[in-house]
């Protein structure tokens, strides 16, 4: 299986390590801007990088392309693809909007070619390859768009990547989609912007936002820290449902704004907290035991991708050591270490004896990584 990633951000490189760790024998292409191509070597997403000139050389022999770009540039993405796309290859995107680009793909791309939408439903406010991660996917829905008559064989095909990366495949109408989407995602993020810019103009006077701040605003504003420049695409290509959805979330903000104390609110607000209760364990006050290890489920994928990053910086001082033809181990470099670990543990109130073995484990894996040839 050869792959090609054209645009190698957050999603497409978060791809590319996933299938690096799970599919070492794929062979899978990075393309991305000439000034971006220190950044994805740096990652170490994959040993085969390049731009859109190199296209020709990947994309011609590639049995799946997937294309990471801003919506904004995936027409024009695919058009630049459509000369060297073989007959039979499969071609997705990974863009929040569905049927603009469902719309135009079929126009685009020679015959033959399969064109699948897809939407991970992963992200971060974060963006870039800096912020990849190969985990990004795992236990995520991933929204699938087929043509009426796409072959089974290609939907089978993106299926097999998605079950890769640890998602789920799920397949939707494009149209319906959008209108979800921009329920659940677009209307959050301008509601996110919203709020910070509302508050920022109430603080104007006593500039005290940062100090008083608590837990549930900076929740609720997470979303505000991302690009305007990943988002305007989205909001251009889905505008009309996101219209409609902010109307509807202005009605039910005056119910509430207009009648804070009466019954219709308060029936509004029960309700919206039961339905809200049943669709995550977090928000339940007394987590059952299966709720409780889902939340730690989702701590261990955090500490094993901080683990995974980890290990790659030990593997590239063992290289700059070779070089420098300096020592594998630094027994004063441990030692203080171990102490600054001993009081972080300390700190977040974990045993000693924890964090001596976790970290002796970690070092002595780390020692054995850097004494291995080099390739």
């Amino acid at each position: 299986m050869k792959m090609t990633i054209v645009g190698c951000g957050l999603i497409g490189g978060s791809v590319a390590l996933a299938l690096k760790h799970r599919r070492p024998e794929w062979t899978v292409a990075c393309l991305d801007l000439p000034e971006r191509l220190p950044a994805l070597e740096e990652a170490a997403v994959s040993g085969c990088l390049g731009t859109m000139d190199d296209a020709g050389a990947h994309v011609a022999d590639s049995d799946l392309v997937l294309v990471a770009t801003p919506v904004q540039a995936l027409a024009g993405t695919l058009g630049r693809l459509a000369p060297f796309l073989r007959p039979g290859v499969v071609v997705t995107d990974v863009g929040s909007t569905k049927k603009r680009i469902m719309d135009e793909a079929p126009g685009l791309l020679p015959p033959g070619v399969h064109f699948i939408g897809g939407h991970p439903m992963a992200g971060s406010e974060r963006s870039g390859v800096e912020a990849a991660d190969p985990l990004l996917f795992s236990g995520r829905v991933y929204a699938l768009c087929p043509y009426a008559d796409t072959p089974p064989e290609a939907l089978l095909t993106l299926i097999g990547l998605v079950e890769t990366l640890r998602a789920t495949p799920v397949t939707i109408d494009p149209e319906e989609h959008d209108r979800i989407m921009a329920m659940v995602s677009h209307l959050p993020q301008l509601i996110a912007v919203a709020l910070m810019h509302s508050a920022a103009a109430g603080d104007a006077e006593h500039a005290m936002l940062h100090t008083l701040a608590g837990r549930g605003f900076l929740d609720m504003t997470r979303l505000a820290a991302s690009d305007y420049g990943i988002w305007k695409g989205i909001l251009e290509t889905n505008a009309g449902p996101i219209r409609e959805a902010a109307a509807r979330f202005g009605e039910s903000l005056g119910l509430l704004t207009t009648g804070m104390l009466n019954d219709e609110a308060a029936a509004a607000w029960d309700q919206a907290g039961k339905r809200r209760r049943k669709m995550g364990p977090e928000t339940l006050a007394r987590p059952r035991k299966q709720d409780l290890r889902s939340i730690i489920d989702r701590h261990d994928r955090q500490m094993l991708t901080a683990l995974g990053h980890r290990i790659d910086i030990a593997r590239r001082i063992g290289r700059l050591k070779k070089h420098q033809s300096a020592p594998v181990t630094d027994g004063e470099r441990e030692k203080r270490m171990m102490f600054e670990r001993r009081d972080w543990g300390q700190s977040l109130g974990l045993p000693e004896e924890l964090v001596d073995e976790l970290f002796a484990v970690i070092i002595r894996h780390s020692v054995r990584i850097q004494s291995e040839p080099a390739d």
